[in-house]
């Protein structure tokens, strides 16, 4: 499949929080899986016992959309709104991989990085990587799952154990990715 294809919405998560505006999105949300394909993640959010939701489901092959742009998915429990104002994107894959491994996935990072810059376009959101001090302080960008709880930890430190999530993964291969978020929304500026 093109990794300019649209996602097939053969499977429709179950968890939402109802909707939102569109304008209220300000963060592309990257997570990982924990799952070798798209379809078997896209498959799990159908079941009620899943617990969560996301928007894009991507691996190597396919894409699979389970919500809607206006819905609100249970992504990623945060103390500042991360579901509510982010876009999720599921990816295969493991975050106990290492960059290697990440990066022999080149299709899959890809297809992410291009859905990643057709959201950030669609929602005005400016295609650099935000950190969690940047989510505390309401920067709009691209983040993964382990800022978000980097960011509730420092946030609501009360309640750090609601926040346990380091997807996708200490080597992720960030600064390689966030380039090829750049180049694909240049491509889609002109």
């Amino acid at each position: 499949m093109d990794i300019k294809a649209p996602c097939s919405r053969k499977y429709r998560a179950v968890h939402s929080s109802g909707t939102r505006f569109l304008s209220s999105i300000k963060w592309v949300v990257i997570h990982d899986e924990e799952a070798k394909t798209a379809e078997s993640a896209a498959i799990w959010f159908t079941n009620p016992q899943s617990g969560g939701s996301a928007h894009l489901c991507i691996d190597d092959e396919n894409c699979f959309r389970t919500l809607d742009n206006n819905q609100i998915p249970w992504g990623a429990a945060s103390s500042f709104g991360a579901n509510s104002y982010g876009f999720h994107i599921e990816q295969a894959g493991y975050s106990i991989w290492s960059t290697l491994v990440w990066k022999s996935h080149r299709r899959q990072m890809q297809r992410v990085a291009y859905k990643t810059a057709v959201h950030c376009k669609a929602f005005y959101i400016p295609p650099y990587f935000v950190k969690a001090d940047g989510l505390l302080a309401g920067k709009r960008g691209v983040t993964t799952h382990a800022e978000v709880t980097a960011a509730s930890k420092k946030d609501d430190p009360t309640h750090s154990f609601r926040y346990t999530h380091t997807d996708p993964g200490l080597f992720w291969p960030r600064f390689w990715f966030m380039k090829l978020v750049r180049s694909y929304f240049a491509e889609l500026s002109t």
